[in-house]
């Protein structure tokens, strides 16, 4: 497997090994032509990583913007990217089965691939396939930007990459790839939606036959309660002592003197209101009046992060707050905490409940894409069910769910139950691959009937 990405810093930052393949590739952007140098990695065997470097366009802080905003350039930026790709199939005459594309910043590889590359013997018969991971962000620019793709104006045309007067890259692998994916079949069919199409489920409907929903996958080497040098201790469903530990220690590092009988609630995320943090901000003075403790890490909008402070210093001894983002403080909060909250105002896939399925931890969730899939209300009565979910967007039913885990919690016996059956659920990437296997093998029949429309 070869994967392809820009040369950003934050790349440089890893001290891994790069190796320069002597490779220079010349990438035209209208009038100008910029040079690529591509880098490769190999962290395992049969994994080959290469990456397209040019440091004025990627040697930044950030990957897409800063917290003020995102960068102005990103359409040369990813123009450049897309087409770096393509040419680098070429250059470095790989014998790949299919070429899979993720999101707007590979939209135009399709594009390319299927019209200024259609002739070349390696793009010519290559099965492209495009993922969608959130339709909220499309990668839409200026139609005054499509003069640096070199592609033929015809393509700014409704039928192909032209958006509202603008040009939109996610559309252009809608259009172009052979099949497409999304990453639950719960989102799958909302984006065929106005809600959640974001002015593209024209599109989606029109390749609705073609759109599958596929799941991601969680790799339990990293996210396991044995022996993860991020947790305090190890423990597993068949003795949840170490959880205890965990949890003392998520509660000393925020300072919380926090009893047993009294649970512990965490949440990680984005400070951007697609994630839910204004019903978060909403129900937190009445949550946080149950005798509960309540950690949260996140990073995002100044205002959220301002308000949560407010908040925070009205009940230091029973919230604990950290601005920013640290991957082990994700382990030690999802592990450590005995409800974890993802309150989203919609969710396209979602990993972190599947995190906390894994690691004993009850999620309490919005019933929106690849949560409610994944997320089966529990019933007292029968012991079905992994965890809690509302349904309207509104924060008194998210307190409502939050009060039903927080009933159930009392209930140890139940509750214990809960959580060692959750730890046995598998949302493993073996699950998944083969949907991806059969995937590829829909791409590749459709490609050798030349199934591919005309532009």
């Amino acid at each position: 497997m070869s994967i392809v990405l820009p040369l950003y810093r934050q790349v440089k930052e890893q001290e891994r090994p790069l190796t320069f393949t002597g490779i220079r590739l010349s990438i035209p952007l209208g009038m100008k032509t910029l040079e690529a140098k591509v880098y490769h990695a190999a962290l395992e065997p049969n994994l080959d990583f290469y990456f397209i470097a040019q440091d004025s366009l990627y040697d930044r802080d950030g990957l897409y913007g800063t917290c003020y905003g995102d960068f102005q350039d990103n359409a040369e930026r990813f123009i450049f990217f897309s087409r770096g790709v393509v040419e680098l199939v070429e250059a470095l005459e790989m014998d790949i089965d299919v070429c899979h594309c993720h999101e707007w910043q590979t939209g135009l590889v399709p594009v390319y691939g299927r019209t200024l590359y259609r002739d070349r013997p390696r793009w010519r018969d290559l099965p492209v396939v495009y993922s969608v991971h959130n339709a909220g962000f499309q990668g839409i620019f200026s139609g005054y930007d499509f003069s640096l793709t070199s592609l033929d104006w015809g393509l700014l045309s409704p039928r192909a990459l032209e958006f509202h007067g603008k040009i939109n890259f996610m559309k252009g692998g809608l259009v172009f790839a052979d099949l497409l994916s999304t990453v639950s079949a719960r989102y799958r069919e909302e984006i065929l939606t106005p809600e959640y199409g974001f002015g593209l489920e024209g599109v989606f409907n029109e390749r609705a036959a073609e759109l599958l929903g596929i799941p991601e996958g969680v790799d339990y080497s990293r996210w396991k309660t044995l022996n993860n040098p991020y947790l305090t201790a190890s423990y597993d469903q068949s003795n949840l002592k170490g959880k205890q530990a965990c949890r003392a220690g998520l509660a000393a590092h925020f300072g919380l003197d926090l009893p047993r009988e009294r649970p512990l609630i965490g949440m990680t995320t984005r400070l951007v209101e697609r994630k839910g943090i204004d019903l978060v901000e909403n129900i937190l003075d009445d949550l946080l009046r149950l005798d509960v403790g309540f950690v949260l890490m996140g990073f995002g909008d100044e205002r959220h992060q301002h308000l949560l402070q407010d908040i925070q210093n009205r009940h230091s001894d029973r919230m604990g707050l950290f601005l920013g983002y640290s991957a082990e403080l994700v382990h030690q909060i999802i592990a450590g905490s005995d409800i974890y909250l993802m309150p989203s105002r919609y969710e396209p896939g979602g990993l972190n409940q599947l995190h906390c399925l894994r690691y004993g931890t009850v999620p309490v969730v919005r019933a929106t894409g690849g949560l409610d899939e994944t997320v089966q209300e529990y019933d007292p009565r029968t012991g079905q069910g992994n965890g809690f979910k509302f349904s309207s967007y509104t924060p008194e039913e998210f307190l409502g769910a939050v009060r039903r885990a927080i009933t159930l919690f009392h209930d140890k016996f139940s509750w214990e139950s809960l959580i060692r059956n959750n730890m046995l659920l598998d949302f493993s990437w073996e699950r998944v691959i083969p949907q991806y296997l059969e995937f590829y093998r829909r791409a590749l029949g459709k490609r050798r009937e030349g199934a591919e429309e005309s532009f």
